[in-house]
């Protein structure tokens, strides 16, 4: 399976393409705009969720190398628990349609096991 950083890198930039074109679209459809704009908001959440837990990953594994006693504390499911909440003011406060945003909230951690999946059937 590929390295998480490029993983994560490809993922990212597909997810920053389809906000581009989320927002891109929803100027000018003004019909799609709440769903667009929620789906963009989901996927930009997804997206901050994804590098936390990316970043916390790697702190843990960088721990386990180097075989410390001291005990690893972090507050990575609060932190991830806030962004999801603030994703869900913005979309309250600006309109934007709230099931969208939700269904974006899964972008990138649906696509990193669609990716793990086609991988471990590449190499096999």
């Amino acid at each position: 399976m590929d390295d998480l950083a490029v993983l994560l890198k490809k993922l990212f930039r597909l997810a920053f393409l389809i906000i581009a074109g989320c927002l891109a679209v929803g100027l000018f459809v003004p019909a799609a705009r709440p769903v667009l704009f929620g789906l963009a908001l989901g996927i930009a959440a997804s997206v901050a969720i994804s590098w936390n837990l990316g970043y916390y990953t790697k702190r843990f594994a960088n721990h386990l190398v180097q075989k410390s006693e001291k005990k690893l504390r972090g507050t990575g499911y609060v932190t991830r628990l806030c962004i999801v909440l603030v994703a869900a003011m913005i979309a309250l406060k600006l309109h934007a349609n709230f099931v969208s945003m939700v269904a974006g909230l899964v972008f990138v951690q649906l696509g990193t096991v669609v990716r793990g999946i086609f991988s471990a059937f590449k190499n096999h």
